[in-house]
């Protein structure tokens, strides 16, 4: 006897090689984000994605490689991130307002991709993932600091030093986001940075 339709409907899809790939990436910045690149164990991450240790080697080189590819995604999520509120947008000034008032929704939205990289910026021992961290950092910062480039900076200073220190405070917003400090309250701490960016390297 044939199984019924209703009986076939329920059977789990078998996932192609990329579906799973990306299933298993999407499960695993989560469990990153939470843990840290050495306090995640293999068995956290198949768990996660509800597959078996076997099966995500075959997708990816063990822990290592599967943080790598992670990273490269977070990568490319920051970068398209920091793009959008820079759309249509013209002058220095303009762009520095402009991603003031997107960050507090930037630290909220994509709070585990900022986790996963400063994360990973600690993992002295594993030269590899250092590498990964910086080609994740450096992409974002060449979006910001191609947003720069032109008129519009003071005498000396570079777009790129201007794209990599609003990386770096970027990066540093992320880190003490969840302490909730007073001093930082979103909706005036913003506005008082920009304004403190504006008087350093906008041209007057």
């Amino acid at each position: 006897m044939g199984k019924s339709k209703s009986d076939s409907s329920v059977r789990r899809r078998r996932l192609g090689p990329e579906e799973r790939r990306e299933q298993i990436l999407a499960a695993a910045l989560p469990c990153f984000a939470r843990r840290g690149y050495e306090g995640t164990g293999t068995r956290d991450l198949a768990r996660a994605a509800g597959i078996t240790e076997p099966i995500l080697y075959r997708h990816f080189d063990g822990k290592a490689g599967l943080f790598r590819a992670v990273l490269e995604r977070v990568g490319e999520r920051l970068a398209a991130t920091v793009e959008l509120p820079l759309e249509g947008v013209r002058g220095t000034q303009a762009r520095l307002k402009a991603l003031g008032a997107a960050l507090p929704k930037i630290l909220e939205v994509h709070r585990d991709e900022l986790r996963v990289l400063n994360s990973a910026s600690m993992v002295h021992e594993e030269p590899e993932i250092l590498a990964a961290a910086a080609a994740c950092a450096q992409r974002v910062g060449q979006v910001l600091a191609q947003a720069f480039r032109g008129s519009g900076l003071r005498r000396g200073v570079k777009a790129e030093t201007a794209g990599f220190l609003l990386l770096q405070m970027g990066m540093g917003a992320s880190t003490l986001h969840p302490l909730d400090l007073p001093e930082m309250e979103p909706a005036t701490y913003t506005d008082r940075a920009i304004r403190a960016l504006l008087h350093g390297i906008a041209a007057g």
